[in-house]
Formats: structure tokens, sequence, C-alpha cells
């Protein structure tokens, strides 16, 4: 009779049968979370993109010429009129006039209609833009009458923010706030992570101390299969499948990007998912390991399981520890300890993010070698282990 020492297929075929609708379950969770996570993005990236502050200010110009022309002449001349008029030559006399007398000033009815056509597109609204020429032009420019300081709107409005809590820091950082970033970091560290994490979990309980705990591996262990093909086959397992969840994963965020956006930056989205994959191997590597160890199910889910679930509450809690948070309010610097306390720390989308582009942060490189080195080390203590230890069977 023909001894299995390397690899048993019947076996992998067990573990396949025994995990598969868990299997299907997460990547289904995983695919629906890109597909969401992709859309949300986009939607920031196109919000982030336009840029009405040239608009804005042609706009202005050409109010404040009108509102000054008013105040001269006693006219009423305005948008709304300009908008309804059919006939818009006063306000081409009125543009030429004043564009006349200074140099800086390039006005016309057509970069009028122009500019507010521009803002009418924006999410603020072009009678918003109106009411907040209003009070500019109203407010003007004077001096306070305690401190002697320049009151103005922008001035104005930061003092009526500090008086909601919210410091002139936590405005300009929530203004420079790169949101489509920190949405793919909240992607790859919560919402991809969660269900990979739940299969490791759960899957690398059921490869030896299930068996064990059940008597299930005795029958495996008589027929003509060695221990060192139980380990390498199981090895093997629990290196195929989070690959197949996470490239099911990329390949439905590639193709997602491409719908959404026309355009998909392949080598970064390859560095990304490939960094998301070391970190579920040394993630897997160490529910393996548990699993070889003991001979009780719920030991090895208190060690592997127990220390996956902190990995992932201490990458949770240390989030809103990060520098952005804090200076936005909605963290505590003192959570930023948390981040030291988890391996997902080693998977630095930020710096893999840059993949690709012409300044490539190599920070990541290090970080990858040593979720590398955990998976290597740890699959190793616990395939020795197995083969050892004595077996209640």
């Amino acid at each position: 009779m023909k001894v299995t020492k390397v690899f048993s297929v019947p076996l992998f075929k067990q573990s396949l049968r025994a995990n598969r609708v868990l299997l299907i379950a997460c990547t289904v969770v995983l695919c629906l979370m890109t597909v969401v996570i992709t859309y949300a993005g986009n939607l920031i990236a196109g919000t982030e993109s336009a840029d009405y502050t040239d608009a804005q200010s042609d706009f202005y110009s050409h109010l404040y010429v009108l509102a000054a022309y008013n105040d001269m002449m006693g006219t009423d001349l305005s948008y709304d009129d300009f908008a309804s008029a059919d006939d818009t030559t006063m306000y081409e006399t009125v543009f030429e006039m004043m564009s006349a007398q200074s140099d800086e000033l390039d006005l016309s009815v057509e970069k009028f209609a122009e500019s507010a056509e521009l803002l009418a597109e924006s999410d603020v609204g072009l009678d918003v833009y109106i009411t907040n020429f209003e009070y500019v032009y109203a407010l003007g420019a004077t001096e306070g009458v305690f401190t002697g300081d320049t009151l103005d709107v922008s001035t104005m409005m930061t003092n009526m923010f500090e008086m909601m809590g919210m410091s002139s820091d936590m405005l300009n950082t929530m203004t420079e706030m790169d949101t489509s970033a920190m949405l793919n970091q909240m992607y790859f560290t919560i919402m991809c992570l969660l269900p990979i994490i739940l299969f490791i979990i759960f899957a690398g309980n059921e490869l030896f101390v299930d068996q064990v705990d059940k008597g299930s591996m005795a029958y495996v262990l008589s027929t003509p299969t060695k221990r060192s093909a139980v380990v390498i086959t199981q090895l093997i397992y629990m290196i195929i499948t989070p690959l197949v969840m996470v490239g099911c994963g990329l390949i439905v965020r590639l193709v997602a990007t491409r719908a959404f956006t026309g355009e998909v930056d392949i080598v970064k989205f390859l560095a990304l998912y490939g960094g998301i994959y070391l970190l579920a191997e040394a993630m897997a590597s160490i529910c393996y390991m548990a699993s070889c160890i003991f001979n009780l199910s719920k030991n090895a889910l208190a060690l592997g399981g127990g220390l996956n679930v902190w990995f992932f509450l201490c990458s949770l809690l240390g989030m809103f520890g990060s520098e952005t948070m804090v200076s936005m309010g909605m963290g505590a610097e003192m959570l930023g300890v948390f981040n030291n306390l988890t391996i997902v720390g080693l998977f630095d989308a930020e710096a893999l993010g840059t993949v690709g582009s012409g300044a490539v942060d190599y920070a990541f490189v290090p970080k990858l070698i040593a979720l590398l080195l955990i998976a290597v080390v740890c699959y190793a203590i616990g395939a020795v282990r197995f083969q050892k230890k004595d077996l209640p069977l």
C-alpha cells in the first residue's frame, strides 16, 4: 500500500468540503464590501476633484463691480436681473467701464455668465454664493472697537467655529485631508480584513485541533497518510484559500474601479492586495500553529482566534489615535499606543499605494518582510509540533 508522505489529495478535498460554505460566504462579503467602497471612493474623488475657486473669484469680481456701481449711481443691478434680462447691454457697459479703470480687472457679460454657470453645478448652490458675497460686501474690512484688529469674514468664521469647539487646526486638517486615502486605509485594515479573519479563525481551528478533539484525526492517520502529509496538506490549504479570497477581492476591485472611473492603476492594486495577503498569511499561520499545538478546540481558539481578534481590535482603536483623527477631534492621542500592539500596523497602505508612481515610498518593504517571517516561523512551529506531540487518539 502506497504511503502518502507529502500531500494528500483526499485530505485537501475534505478540508475544502468542510469549509466551502464559510469560504464562499466570506468571499462574497469581501467582494460586496469592495464594490461599495470603490463606489464610495469614486464619489468622494469626484467631489474633491471639482475646484470652483477660480469661478467663485470671477463671479465675486463681477458682483463687486455691480455693487460698487449701484452705490455710485443709485442703480439696482443684480445677478437675478442679469439672468432674466433679454438685453444685457447695460451690464456690458458697466463691466467695460470698470475694466478700463483697472488693469487687474477683465470683466465681461460672457465671463459673468460662465462663472455663474460653473458655480451652479457645485453642491453649494448659486444662491448660497450670492448670499455669502452680500455678507462679505456688507462687512468689508473694519477695525475692532476694542482691539483695533482688522475684522473680515474669514476671521469671523474662524472665531465662530472656535466657539463651536472646532479649532483652526482642525479646520485646516479637514480641508487638507485626503479622504480617498483615508477610505482606502479603512477598507484594507477593517472591511477587507474582517471577513478574511473570520474565515481564518474558524477554518484554521478545523484543520487539526477540531479533528483531534472530535476523534476524526484517528481515522485520518489510520489511512496510509503520514503526519508530514497532514501538516503539509493543511499548510497548503491555509495558503491557497486566503489567496483565493484576496484574489477575488482584487479582481472585483479592478473591475469596479474600471467601471466607475474608466481607468485603473493595476500595479498599485497588486501591491496593496499583495500586502494584505501577506498580512492574512501571518494571521493564518498563528491559527495554524495554535491548531497544531493544542488538543482542545477551546484552547486553540483562545490563542489563535484571540490573538487575531486582539490584533483587529487594536488596529481599530489605533485608527482613532492617528494624527489625522486627533486633529479632527474624533480621536485621542493616547489611543495611538494600540498601533504598536498589532501586526496589522505592518501593513502600510499609504506606502504601498505609492507603488507604480514616480515617488515610491519603500517603507513597506521591511514591514512586509516581518509579516513573511511571522508566517514562516509560525507555520514551521506548528508543523514540527504536530508531528512530534502525543495525540489522544
